[in-house]
């Protein structure tokens, strides 16, 4: 009888255990499930880089020891050296992988106010998540994001050269025949990424690596977008709204309604402006982002760089800016006439009219041979 009693109270004291603990085990076996990517050897590209409830985005977990210096093995793999890159917000340190002895950039956060770095830790772990599904040979090798203190640092394979803005302060200007055998490689990473459903957003000289091979790589997806969970599309001719109101009917790159093509355009409505005035395409600022977006920043860098100047002024597209503006022929002697018309098209304030699609670009590209000497 005592034995039976005593069986009994241990089967009440299981229920007891079961009630209280059982739907902690099971929120934490679901939050298990949902964390980390992985990728195919088994390894976590996000290690210790997990998402709160609710988030789809990822945040960092704090590791042990947090914060980077010239000298400190980081995320105790990674032994820093000098850093290659500055700006208000991180810094862009060179290192090398202990496990592999290969050289790393380490893409880190350096913000004090904590509003701002939760905004920027999700903004590098979105470039984290995009580069992850963009694997080209002329888009900058992204490795792993690991946790530093509250933020997230993000680790690239090293890429040794100059950005496309350190060779034009070197030589102001490049003919033709450079500006082409640097800018099919962009078309092609251009192809990749909104094939990836992914808008750079951000295309400009400074965001164009050269490497001492002549390698071109295009980097800096801290401000992408993507495109593929996102339901609007339009078709072209139609009417593409603004985030908050409906564009001007004389907008810049407003859809027409006549014409309409069977194609479609993938738009994103942002609620914020980004990328750089100087090579923003015009819809960007009603909020609108789409890949023809990032055709009208290589024409402005195309431009640029051919003519040692902006074609609309630092502050970007305006009505008052686009028609003071001279073709870029007039100002680079020897531009082949299929250059300066490819350039123009690109610049194209109506979407309906720039040039479609990045594969389109390239192929232009391929096809304005240099002119001979």
């Amino acid at each position: 009888m005592e034995a039976q009693t005593g069986l009994f109270l241990v089967f009440l004291l299981t229920l007891c255990v079961a009630a209280v603990f059982g739907p902690l085990a099971w929120r934490r076996w679901r939050a298990a499930r949902k964390s980390p990517v992985h990728t195919g050897g088994g390894m976590s590209r996000y290690s210790g880089v997990s998402s709160p409830p609710g988030s789809r985005t990822p945040v960092a977990a704090p590791p042990a020891e947090a914060g980077v210096g010239p000298g400190k093995v980081f995320a105790g793999r990674y032994n820093l050296t000098r850093v290659v890159g500055h700006g208000g917000m991180g810094r862009v340190w060179e290192g090398t992988d202990q496990r592999t002895g290969e050289r790393v950039a380490v893409k880190t956060m350096e913000v004090k106010d904590p509003a701002l770095a939760r905004q920027l830790r999700e903004l590098y772990v979105a470039e984290g998540r995009t580069l992850e599904r963009l694997r080209h040979p002329n888009i900058v090798d992204f490795l792993e994001a690991v946790p530093d203190g509250e933020g997230v640092a993000l680790v690239f394979a090293f890429v040794s050269g100059k950005t496309l803005q350190q060779v034009l302060a070197e030589k102001r200007r490049l003919d033709w025949t450079a500006a082409r055998e640097v800018f099919i490689p962009v078309a092609r990473a251009l192809i990749a990424a909104h094939a990836g459903s992914v808008i750079h957003r951000d295309m400009k000289p400074a965001n164009i690596m050269i490497r001492r091979d002549g390698k071109v790589k295009v980097m800096d997806f801290g401000v992408a977008r993507a495109i593929g969970d996102v339901p609007d599309t339009y078709k072209e001719g139609s009417s593409a709204p603004a985030p908050q109101s409906r564009p001007s009917p004389n907008a810049p790159g407003r859809f027409t309604r006549e014409g309409a093509k069977e194609r479609e355009l993938p738009v994103v409505r942002t609620s914020t402006i980004v990328g750089t005035p100087a090579y923003s395409p015009p819809e960007a600022q009603q909020g609108i982002a789409t890949p023809r977006g990032d055709l009208f920043s290589v024409g402005v860098c195309l431009y640029e760089i051919l003519t040692a100047s902006l074609p609309f002024g630092l502050n970007g597209w305006s009505p008052n800016s686009a028609s003071g503006r001279r073709r870029a022929a007039e100002l680079s002697p020897g531009l082949p006439p299929a250059a300066d018309a490819l350039i123009e098209d690109l610049l194209q304030p109506d979407l309906d009219k720039r040039v479609p699609d990045a594969e389109t670009l390239l192929q232009r590209l391929i096809q304005i041979t240099p002119p001979k000497a």
